[in-house]
């Protein structure tokens, strides 16, 4: 993978930073035909930098079973300081690629100890109502999509609980004491989910059980959400340093 990131930034200007696995490799939930969903953030070259021109912020490839997302460093920050919890994901994987940046596990813990519970809290229960809104009008109601709901949920409970999420699934699972109903579904749903393709179906008879389930965690949930729990000042001193401090070492060299 690391030779595929290299090769792809032969052919553009920016400079690749950092790069890991997301998605269901990530959490240890691949199924045979997942994809390689690889994420990370790019510095602009020295040129576009000082140009009076704006250039891109992303850069995306699709190559096969290859899925590449790429942020510019500002854009990336920028969700970083509004304790975005998707690129929190990116910057707590396990399973990177690609890492050119000095001092990254200080850097890492000091976003860690400032991010919002609150935005985590919120952005979870949105992913899981999405997917319960795809279930519901019957659009998509696999066991994937019925797997990534109840993930959301069990994230956005411990969000409450200021317990940062575990990333890999059986980590996840075991954050929690008991074998609640939803937990169960997830396990059972994870286990087909394996064992089949991502577009699985999930059986007639077990539909409303699962929906009804998840709506009640929902609406328990929702009367629990956290208050804010960040210094957003102190996220965003710490990220306009290491930006500083990279941007004169690479455009001074």
């Amino acid at each position: 993978m690391r030779e595929q990131i290299d090769n792809l930034f032969n052919n553009v200007d920016e400079k690749p930073l950092f790069y890991i696995e997301s998605g269901s490799r990530l959490w240890g939930i691949a199924s045979p035909d997942s994809d390689y969903d690889v994420r990370g953030f790019h510095l602009q070259s020295k040129k576009q930098y000082f140009d009076f021109k704006k250039h891109r912020d992303i850069i995306e490839v699709m190559d096969g079973d290859f899925d590449f997302v790429s942020y510019d460093i500002d854009k990336m920050f920028g969700l970083l300081v509004k304790s975005n919890p998707t690129v929190f994901e990116w910057i707590r994987a396990n399973i990177v690629y690609f890492n050119e940046l000095p001092e990254w596990t200080t850097f890492q813990q000091d976003i860690i100890k400032n991010f919002d519970f609150k935005a985590l809290f919120h952005h979870y229960v949105s992913l899981a109502k999405g997917n319960i809104n795809l279930m519901e009008t019957g659009k998509k109601f696999t066991y994937k999509t019925a797997f990534y709901c109840i993930r959301g949920l069990l994230s956005a409970e411990l969000a409450t609980k200021q317990i940062i999420p575990e990333l890999l699934i059986d980590n996840l699972f075991n954050q929690f004491d008991n074998d609640n109903e939803v937990l169960k579904i997830a396990k059972d749903s994870l286990e087909r989910k394996k064992q089949q393709t991502e577009k699985e179906e999930v059986l007639e008879s077990d539909k409303q059980k699962i929906l009804k389930a998840i709506n009640d965690f929902t609406r328990r949930l929702e009367n629990k959400a956290p208050e804010s729990s960040n210094n957003r000042q102190k996220l965003e001193g710490i990220l306009t340093e290491y930006s500083f401090n990279l941007k004169t070492k690479i455009y001074g060299q």
